[in-house]
């Protein structure tokens, strides 16, 4: 039989084994219909991913309120619904999730010319990509446009913050004086020096010197842009359902 048990001490939830199933399959059921991984709800909603992912693989059969009432918050459920003592909604719609206007943020796509004079190449209208963070000023977004670079497909919408001071590992938008147009690289530290790492398979580590500068650190990035469109009314590139 079905257990559902709130204790305010602890913000605990008792739930029985049979529930906890179909708490998993739910979750994973609703995540797969948004298509956000377990990093990306995450940063929404404040909880570890590693508790995301316990949640998921069934290994935490005992999950608090704090983690389940932002969770049904988020995909606009009730917590009966989540944790499989009501049945989903018939007519919710597929992929929903809430999302505070108020949280959004319309990052600028400039092209990757326009990088070497950002921000004083901003624009008055330019077309924009919505994320759900916030973020410095002058952020910038930049689409890949070969297809020939590692875990990047042609398309993916890179979201780059030139104010962050980039640490070992972090991507990053990188410009050699002489060359024509900045370049993607990871940045990698070994003691006392630098060295950037090509994204396309191939390429040999480089030293970063000091003719290199770099116009921002990858933030975040959004893949498959191909399944994006352009809003013409407001100019935003937002995602549609596949």
């Amino acid at each position: 039989m079905n257990k559902l048990e709130f204790s305010t001490r602890g913000l605990a939830i008792l739930i029985s084994m049979t529930m906890f199933d179909k708490l998993c399959d739910n979750l994973n059921l609703l995540m797969s219909e948004a298509h956000i991984s377990a990093d990306e709800l995450s940063r929404r909603i404040g909880i570890p991913p590693s508790t995301i992912k316990k949640i998921r693989n069934r290994y935490n059969p005992n999950p608090t309120l704090t983690t389940l009432l932002p969770l049904a918050q988020y995909f606009n459920i009730t917590l009966g619904q989540l944790v499989g003592d009501e049945l989903l909604p018939d007519k919710r719609i597929r992929g929903s999730y809430k999302q505070p206007i108020a949280s959004q943020s319309h990052i600028p796509i400039i092209s990757w010319q326009e990088v070497l004079a950002w921000p004083a190449s901003k624009t008055s209208q330019p077309k924009t990509i919505v994320t759900g963070y916030k973020y410095d000023e002058n952020v910038y977004a930049l689409i890949v446009e070969d297809d020939d670079w590692e875990n990047l497909s042609k398309g993916t919408a890179l979201i780059i913050d030139p104010s962050i001071k980039p640490e070992h590992r972090d991507f990053i938008i990188i410009y050699k004086h002489g060359q024509i147009l900045p370049s993607l690289k990871q940045l990698l530290h070994d003691e006392e020096h630098s060295y950037l790492k090509p994204v396309i398979n191939g390429y040999s580590i480089i030293p970063l010197a000091s003719d290199h500068r770099i116009l921002g650190v990858v933030v975040e990035y959004k893949k498959q842009l191909k399944h994006y469109h352009l809003n013409e009314k407001t100019k935003d590139i937002i995602e549609t359902e596949t």
